[in-house]
């Protein structure tokens, strides 16, 4: 059962996370390279002060209970800690990150199990414990690297919907509790909207963690080109729930553990929107962004954004239909860098 314990004064969370995500889905041996070393000075250049390193853990199916490091999809240990020491070289604080995919192609939100089912009486499989028992494990993997790595913050999971849900509460409180064993800084998870903002007490496993963080993709616009004054408009109501939302976890910080825009025509109306085609229009993002700082920055409960994504790891051909630009998540080279960089010189103590 979750019980509260007195909150430690983290350094990491008297500040802004000027963040940005990177290495989403790298394959095996990426990290290593001289480019994915190049983008940590890159990163550097716009200002960023935080970085969510992403490390692949893998399961066969959406239903499969076991987790694993794939030869393909995991980066190796070593090439996680030669990252993170690179950013760290370069100033760059790190939330170590560990992903749960799925090698059929399923969102990790959707990984779930039937519980408690009886078509054959006396016959009843438990789906569940032995999934967070695997979970458990990785967590405690990763949780060791993220210490002996100095990983300022590490994210125990992210948008595993299903599994996030108030039913899994003492399961929760056992990985939050491996995890605090062997890792000594602030520890965070990364929930999906509905779990936070559509129930009137979020699952109680989440006050156990030192701040909360959220994918962040509100509707930002009702078409195409919206300007920056009718973005904030769109989304001012939502920090007010996101608000209610701190209150409700006991006055957790909250995260935007993801949060990002597409460079395309139409992108602020649906920010996650990744697999549609359409013009190529760099403002669409960095109004997006613009709209998104000048909303949250000053708010006391608000702890800053990891933006998605510095890199696209996946051959989305769709994304590359307009010669003008790159439609994707990415701002570098993109009207959005500007703004990023802008927005991050800016003070971040709290």
């Amino acid at each position: 059962m979750t019980t509260s314990r007195p909150r430690p004064d983290f350094p990491a969370l008297r500040e802004l996370h000027k963040g940005m995500s990177f290495g989403y889905l790298a394959r095996r041996g990426y990290f290593s390279t001289p480019a994915a070393l190049l983008e940590v000075d890159r990163m550097a250049e716009l200002g960023i002060t935080w970085v969510a390193v992403m490390a692949s853990v893998m399961q066969d199916t959406f239903s499969s209970t076991r987790l694993y490091q794939d030869f393909e999809f995991t980066a190796a240990d070593h090439e996680l800690e030669a990252i993170i020491a690179r950013f760290h070289a370069r100033g760059i604080r790190v939330m170590l990150k560990p992903m749960v995919e799925c090698h059929d192609s399923a969102w990790r939100g959707n990984i779930s199990f039937p519980e408690g089912d009886q078509q054959i009486q006396g016959r009843v499989v438990n789906y569940w414990e032995p999934w967070f028992e695997s979970l458990r494990r990785s967590i405690v993997h990763y949780g060791r690297l993220a210490a002996r790595t100095g990983c300022e913050a590490y994210c125990i999971g992210c948008e595993l919907f299903a599994a996030e849900q108030a039913r899994n509460n003492a399961r929760w409180d056992r990985v939050v509790a491996a995890a605090r064993e062997v890792y000594p800084g602030p520890l965070v998870y990364d929930a999906q909207p509905p779990t936070l903002l559509e129930l009137d007490e979020p699952p109680a496993w989440l006050k156990a963690l030192d701040a909360v963080c959220i994918s962040y993709y509100s509707p930002a616009a009702d078409k195409p080109g919206a300007t920056v004054a009718e973005m904030i408009e769109k989304l001012r109501p939502t920090v007010a729930r996101l608000q209610r939302a701190s209150e409700k976890l006991g006055g957790l910080p909250v995260i935007f553990g993801e949060t990002g825009c597409r460079s395309v025509a139409g992108g602020a109306m649906n920010p996650s929107e990744y697999r549609t085609s359409a013009a190529y229009a760099p403002g669409e993002q960095a109004n997006f962004l613009e709209a998104m700082c000048t909303l949250f920055w000053d708010q006391p409960w608000w702890r800053g954004f990891y933006w998605w994504k510095w890199d696209e790891q996946q051959n989305r051909a769709h994304y590359h239909v307009d010669p003008a630009g790159d439609t994707g998540f990415t701002l570098a080279g993109k009207p959005a860098a500007d703004v990023m960089k802008r927005w991050f010189a800016r003070p971040a103590v709290r």
